[in-house]
């Protein structure tokens, strides 16, 4: 490889594969190098093949990088494991390949709120559509038909249908919809899109999608996988390239054009602040030269907050646990299945496949608190596309099964808090690209927080046990309520409550129990953002509106990093906007027509 290139990207993530892409497309004489941490992606089979999607999670994984967060006061002393991607791809060639958008509000207070100018959901929604083939309804309003990333409903088992009948009947004033990805509608059950394509059953990634077949057409675009990034290079304040390590170099990699920082939100932070952009008393801590002040370099860490339960399902369901369970027998016999059909069965689906993005009705509001009340008011009331939490339904359990009999057939029910008001940060402690950080992850800092979640556990547990295939509740996925109180776990075997029998009723007591569960088992859902904001410096952004690190020029971020306010959703179609803004933002500054 070259060490003289026009732009070098630094992390190949979803939005890096985006941007890249674009830009060699547009100009193939473009001299682009990528930078990526882990490994090619393309021929992995956790890659591709979407039911096993979570052996990318095991002990020893390629894939994926595990960062710890600091003892966690409101969980406990507990520390919390926050999953990154790291292979070509990156989050997109590993995560659980749920399609969901944000809304329309979430953009246009990245626009009007926090001061940026192009960002909003009306200039935003083109570019959502440029990324995407949406599959089930081609040529719907807001949806792209020839984008390279496809998204699908994908294989639907029973379990996944009943369930949508069960929230239909036992939740009418919500009711469903068949999309609930369109920017504006929520409170409406739906069968959940995936990023697989229906018509292969192989996961949609960034890097399959985009960025491998430029590599297999342009001798211009090199990548340097298995490669960490030190630091990136500066004359005076100008970025002038990279150091980095590959097979235990240290090599430079020169930009004559520009850096693009997009290592994703536990990446990108640490790199700036590794070649001395950030807050100097965390630069001089970690024997860093302060080239640049900047304090708002990982002062801002979000994520949004899972909270899982469990439950289990008849014997006939078909489900994932074998897949997820590492029974390798049965995935052997099933992925024959898969291959011999070209992309079908179970295999070809994560298994999540109904949910809501949820929102409290006056009703039931009356219910919480008069802070959670007034909070509601300010944030989410006159927002009629914001829920608060997103609760899903899942044909198997997501994690281990060694507590489980062989062939238990299992549910996971989620909720996952959407906007929550619990952040934390993420700073480096030294120079070393492998020491830990100094992560706080923030989790349910905030009391509204756990009162969100201590809400939609109960919301959720309804739609679970009226399911036609439910047989019990799994005890260690619910609080140890005592057996005398009214909402004592309902041990296996069981039957299915009625549409409409009455909900659980909760003490106290029992409210208590709910919270130490909280504290005890939520977890981060991959959805990592806001350490490099974009907003003002004064208001501790880290880059304008056009991505340029303050006070650096020839220096960009490019990835979820730099979301300055939360989205509604899951954040990989998020991370691909981002992707497909900033290719036009640089191809404008280069005078590069995009196709």
């Amino acid at each position: 490889m070259s060490a003289e290139y026009d732009l070098i990207f630094v992390g190949g993530g979803f939005a890096a594969c985006v941007t890249a892409s674009r830009l060699a497309t547009a100009d193939p004489n473009l001299k682009i190098l990528i930078v990526e941490q882990g490994p090619h992606s393309e021929d992995l089979p956790q890659v591709a093949v979407p039911g096993i999607y979570l052996s990318n999670m095991i002990p020893g994984s390629t894939t994926q990088r595990f960062h710890m967060s600091n003892p966690v006061e409101h969980l406990g002393g507990r520390v919390a494991v926050v999953p990154t991607g790291r292979a070509l791809g990156g989050g997109s060639a590993v995560n659980s390949m749920i399609y969901a958008r944000a809304s329309a509000s979430d953009f246009d207070e990245w626009k009007n709120v926090h001061k940026n100018p192009g960002w909003g959901a009306e200039e935003l929604t083109p570019l959502m559509e440029k990324l995407e083939t949406f599959q089930p309804a081609p040529g719907a309003p807001t949806h792209g038909s020839t984008g390279g990333m496809k998204g699908s409903i994908g294989n639907t088992t029973q379990f996944g249908l009943e369930a949508l009948e069960v929230a239909k009947k036992y939740d009418p004033t919500r009711g469903s919809a068949l999309d609930t990805n369109d920017l504006k509608t929520i409170d409406k059950w739906v069968l959940w899109p995936k990023w697989v394509d229906e018509t292969t059953g192989r996961r949609s990634d960034a890097a399959y999608e985009f960025l491998y077949p430029v590599l297999k057409t342009n001798k211009n675009v090199a990548v340097s996988v298995d490669s960490d990034v030190n630091r990136v290079l500066f004359d005076g304040t100008r970025a002038t390239g990279i150091e980095y390590t590959h097979n235990g170099q240290t090599l430079t990699a020169k930009a004559s054009k520009l850096v693009v920082v997009s290592a994703g939100t536990l990446g990108s932070s640490a790199v700036l602040e590794r070649s001395g952009v950030g807050a100097p008393e965390v630069l001089k801590a970690a024997g860093v030269e302060v080239i640049v002040d900047l304090p708002g370099v990982g002062a801002d860490y979000q994520d949004h907050q899972l909270l899982k339960q469990a439950v289990y399902l008849d014997d006939s369901a078909e489900t994932l646990d074998f897949a997820h369970g590492g029974d390798m027998p049965k995935i052997g016999m099933h992925m024959e299945e898969y291959k011999a059909s070209g992309g079908k069965g179970l295999l070809a689906s994560n298994g999540i496949e109904t949910g809501i993005k949820y929102k409290p009705s006056a009703q039931e509001l009356e219910g919480l608190s008069p802070e959670f009340q007034k909070f509601f008011a300010e944030k989410f009331a006159t927002k009629s596309d914001k829920g608060l939490v997103w609760i899903a339904g899942s044909a198997g359990l997501l994690g281990p099964h060694d507590d489980f009999e062989p062939g238990a057939k299992l549910s996971m029910w989620c909720s996952m808090l959407l906007y929550p008001e619990s952040h934390g940060h993420l700073h480096i402690r030294t120079k070393n690209v492998n020491d830990p950080l100094d992560f706080d992850c923030g989790f349910v800092r905030s009391p509204l927080d756990l009162e969100a979640l201590r809400y939609s556990y109960k919301r959720t547990r309804e739609y679970a046990r009226r399911h036609p295939m439910y047989r019990g509740e799994v005890h260690q996925l619910h609080p140890a309520f005592p057996s005398s109180s009214k909402a004592a776990v309902a041990l296996p075997p069981q039957t299915p409550v009625a549409i409409d029998a009455p909900d659980f009723t909760y003490t106290a007591e029992d409210d208590k129990l709910i919270d130490e569960f909280v504290g005890q088992t939520v977890s981060t859902t991959w959805h990592s953002m806001s350490t490099c904001a974009m907003k003002p410096r004064a208001k501790g952004g880290v880059v304008d509106s056009n991505l340029n690190v303050y006070g650096t020029q020839s220096l960009k971020v490019g990835d979820l990093s730099i979301s300055p306010s939360n989205v509604g959703a899951n954040s990989g179609a998020t991370a691909g906007v981002i992707g497909e803004k900033a290719a036009v933002i640089i191809a404008q500054e280069l005078g590069i027509q995009l196709a």
